[in-house]
């Protein structure tokens, strides 16, 4: 009976180690590779359009500059004579018994054309004095957005450079099948999931930002008759939009940054996470390690890691309080991670169309794919904990890794 159990185990283990399969899970890190490689692309491409429209604007700038030093000296001339035409004409009012009417009519004439031609001028000195300063304000702007362009595309290329790292190191060590299907549906689903969401932020954030910043620019640059609003006004909002859009982006470069954690382990990088989070938001976090601390697989760490983040947030979103705890134990067998809070709680029993209950399903999808479960204790002014187990004995599907950090 042992003979043939373990003839049908060899039968089910064979397929595992198909060079077939592990080409073809290479081919699908290879288009994940890519796909992060052409995001690259795009950034760069984003940046180098910018650059692009600073120099625009630079020329605009200085053509704005000298029209305005053009109108100065026309408002300065037509002052002097328009105010020659004044003298003139007083000095014909003084003497109306002894000229003609048509020389009164003429210094008349004269005087009122110059007055007309001054506030043109004048007018249009304005006109030039404010598009030049909203012009000078769109390249400050721009060139802001360019260097933070920039940034994001060092940090993209080197999260690319650790994902070859990992992928390298992935395919170097596979050693059947299931560990193959885990970490190929892991890495797509997770890296889809960041692109869907940094690409919905931007759309909905920056990318609209800007193009109303455009919009509003454009409108303000041709003076339309019939507006509203003020032009200071409307440079007061134009500036609230660009404030608002350099938040957004800056919150997605605080959230990115995290990946660069691998090479730290799972606390340091949490602590370092939650440093950053305490002075952005104003949220304590206590954190508290029990048991050996171990340096795990990349893609166990970030997958614990993106669900301790995801945990914190729905405390400050949705608990009613500043201020939560994070245990990690490792027992050298499992990993279990508690986040608590004694905030307002909820009724566990939501349905699965509630939209409260979508972000506790990805989680719970999140920790199945790393082979663990979740469990969540919460009711109503009870305050919640999120508890998350994860199995490590032995070689399992996690790919523990305790190397030096074990002895």
């Amino acid at each position: 009976m042992k003979g043939d159990e373990s003839n049908k185990l060899n039968k089910k283990q064979g397929p595992k180690q198909n060079p077939v399969e592990i080409e073809r899970l290479d081919h699908t890190l290879q288009q994940v590779l890519d796909s992060l490689e052409k995001g690259r692309l795009d950034i760069f491409d984003i940046a180098q359009d910018c650059e692009q429209h600073c120099a625009m604007l630079e020329i605009e700038l200085e053509e704005l500059k000298l029209a305005t030093i053009q109108v100065i000296e026309q408002v300065e001339k037509t002052e002097r004579l328009e105010k020659q035409a004044r003298f003139k004409l007083m000095e014909v009012s003084r003497q109306l018994g002894r000229i003609s009417e048509e020389e009164i009519k003429v210094a008349y004439d004269e005087a009122r054309a110059l007055q007309v031609r001054l506030m043109e001028f004048r007018q249009r000195e304005i006109y030039l004095r404010k598009h030049r300063d909203d012009v000078a304000a769109s390249l400050k702007h721009f060139k802001s957005i360019s260097k933070r362009a920039s940034d994001l595309l060092a940090n993209t290329s080197l999260a690319l450079n650790i994902l070859q790292g990992n992928v390298n190191r992935i395919t170097d060590t596979i050693e059947d099948i299931q560990r193959k299907q885990q970490m190929e549906l892991w890495i797509i689903e997770s890296q889809e999931a960041e692109r869907r969401k940094i690409s919905r932020e931007i759309h909905d954030g920056p990318a609209q930002s800007l193009a109303s910043m455009i919009i509003r620019l454009d409108l303000l640059g041709r003076d339309l008759p019939g507006q509203k609003m003020s032009p200071a006004e409307q440079i007061a909002d134009i500036k609230k939009i660009a404030i608002e859009s350099l938040t957004d982006i800056r919150r997605i470069m605080f959230d990115l940054k995290p990946l660069l954690f691998y090479d730290k382990g799972l606390s340091s990088a949490l602590q370092d996470y939650f440093n950053d989070y305490e002075a952005k938001y104003n949220f304590d976090i206590d954190l508290v390690v029990l048991g050996e601390e171990h340096k795990y697989d990349l893609g166990l760490e970030i997958a614990l890691f993106r669900l301790v983040q995801e945990a914190i947030t729905n405390v400050r979103k949705h608990s009613g309080v500043d201020k939560a705890m994070v245990k990690i134990e490792d027992t050298g067998e499992s990993l279990t991670i508690v986040i608590k809070d004694n905030g307002v709680g909820f009724d566990t029993n939501l349905k699965s169309d509630n939209p409260e209950s979508y972000g506790i399903l990805g989680m719970q999808e999140r920790v199945q794919l790393i082979g663990g479960r979740m469990e969540i204790i919460s009711a109503p002014n009870s305050g919640t904990q999120v508890i998350i187990y994860v199995p490590l004995e032995g070689d399992g599907d996690h790919g523990q890794n305790k190397g030096n950090n074990s002895g």
